[in-house]
């Protein structure tokens, strides 16, 4: 029975031993499957950030040319729009004189280097190259603060439009709004631009009134009928004048002409438009 016992024990371990052995080899596998597929793709990560790096900087041995050269081929693929639009947008954002090298930092475009976008930089109405060869944005009216604001729009009694002085300097429309509250300006929308156009207040024409007149003003009722403001102003000896507008000319369209019936003088009507009658001889008995 003790050999038995003991086989039977013997038996029971080595079955637990497999067990153990099998679950460790199950474990196993999985990781080495995530271990190959984290290396592949750390692999692939590491060669673009390598190819990045590459062409953010210069390497070590190659040409300051031949980074650059890379870069542009590297914006060729960004739409020369898109790159002034970003310059642009940056410039106004900043409203400072800036470098080709900051502009670089700062857009990722290299101006200098790329010959088309250069172009377009310098052809650019909201952009000024200034004398040491920076680039500034170039707003249409050149304003520093709300006085010089009032100025210009006192030079345009007709009025101008936001969007002609919204991008003079930041907190234009906080200037625009301020003139409005002290009455130094009208604002109007207009609809046909979709936009409000400013007006200058000119404090001159304005006249002191005396509250009597102006109650007295207001105090007198003027007649619903016409035909009696008419007649009160033919009693005051004040005819009223007679309304000038233009006459227009009222050009009808002309009659169309009826055709009349023609009359036949059976005297004179002869057959000469019917020569096919008078091929066969004439017939000598009409039946």
């Amino acid at each position: 029975m003790a050999n038995l016992s003991s086989a039977i024990a013997n038996w029971q371990k080595r079955q637990a031993d497999l067990q153990a052995q099998q679950v460790d080899t199950e474990k196993r596998q999985p990781a080495k499957r995530r271990s190959s597929a984290s290396s592949r793709s750390g692999g692939a990560r590491g060669s673009k950030a390598a190819a990045a790096a590459t062409l953010a900087t210069p390497a070590s041995g190659a040409s300051k040319q031949d980074w650059r050269t890379a870069k542009v081929q590297k914006d060729s693929a960004v739409p020369i729009g898109k790159q002034l639009k970003d310059i642009v947008d940056h410039l106004e954002s900043v409203r400072l004189a800036l470098t080709p090298e900051q502009l670089r930092e700062a857009t990722q475009h290299d101006v200098t280097g790329n010959e088309e976008l250069y172009k377009q930089v310098r052809s650019n109405p909201k952009i000024h190259l200034t004398a040491d060869g920076k680039y500034e944005y170039k707003p249409e009216h050149e304003l520093h603060d709300a006085d010089e604001l009032l100025t210009l729009l006192l030079r345009h009694p007709q009025g101008m439009l936001a969007g002609q002085i919204k991008d003079a300097y930041k907190g234009v429309l906080d200037d625009v709004k301020k003139l409005k509250d002290d009455s130094k300006v009208w604002c109007i929308f207009n609809a046909e631009h979709k936009e409000d156009v400013l007006f200058p207040r000119d404090s001159k024409p304005q006249v002191a009134i005396s509250q009597d007149l102006v109650d007295f003003w207001h105090n007198i009722k003027v007649p619903e009928d016409p035909a009696v403001v008419i007649e009160e102003l033919q009693k005051a000896k004040l005819p009223a004048a007679a309304r000038k507008v233009a006459r227009k000319r009222i050009t009808l369209p002309p009659k169309e002409r009826k055709r009349g019936r023609r009359t036949v003088n059976m005297a004179t009507a002869t057959n000469q438009h019917m020569p096919e009658l008078f091929v066969a001889p004439p017939p000598h008995q009409i039946d």
